[in-house]
């Protein structure tokens, strides 16, 4: 059995108001914020979905190799 080990994106969460903003956490400060969406739920299903997507990504890169 092959085991596979990916460290994935980090994200930042952004508050302003009642909105929330998402965007993947940079080094150099500068974030591209996605949004806004409408609750917390909402907005850490759509870091969720970007997760499983770069995941799948990798994972299938890998089985090619």
């Amino acid at each position: 059995m092959d085991t596979h080990v990916y460290a994935l994106k980090s994200w930042t969460i952004r508050k302003q108001g009642k909105a929330f903003y998402i965007a993947a956490s940079a080094q150099s400060g500068k974030h591209a914020w996605r949004g806004p969406y409408a609750n917390l739920q909402r907005a850490t299903t759509a870091i969720a979905r970007k997760l499983q997507r770069e995941f799948t990504r990798r994972s299938n890169r890998g089985a090619r190799a």
